[in-house]
């Protein structure tokens, strides 16, 4: 029986070979991750936490299309209705401006940042300078 010739040994493996070894290879993948998942939704049980749902979340609509909403309570925590109540961080307001040229950046910074953290209470600019002008006081 003739030995291979060293060319044959060296080829490339042809296109379905190749293809069956990322289809493998993507069966060991998926695999691993269904394992990883299961493993931390054990974690998540054991910690007592919610396990997360694996429905995809609803697309928000645009802020700026949204109806004007009054401004939800001052209080740094606000808990959400539906489900098990935990409590949500919650941005707090600027403090007042003196007209201090030294606090100026500061303060419009910490409004534009309170704008972009509770989009929903802003539907238009009008609102965004009425609520900045609330915050100007006087000596």
């Amino acid at each position: 029986m003739p030995s291979p010739s060293p060319m044959a040994q060296d080829l490339p493996p042809s296109n379905d070979d190749h293809i069956s070894h990322l289809e493998a290879t993507i069966d060991d993948l998926k695999s691993q991750g269904e394992a990883t998942k299961s493993m931390l939704q054990a974690i998540l049980e054991k910690l007592g936490g919610p396990v997360p749902n694996p429905a995809p979340s609803p697309v928000l609509p645009h802020p700026g299309l949204e109806p004007n909403t009054p401004l939800s309570p001052m209080s740094p925590f606000v808990t959400h209705s539906a489900g098990r109540k935990r409590p949500v961080l919650k941005a707090s307001v600027p403090g007042d401006f003196t007209g201090d040229r030294a606090k100026g950046k500061a303060f419009l910074s910490s409004c534009r940042t309170y704008m972009h953290l509770c989009p929903e209470a802003f539907s238009d600019e009008t609102t965004r300078i009425i609520w900045a002008l609330s915050f100007m006081k006087t000596d």
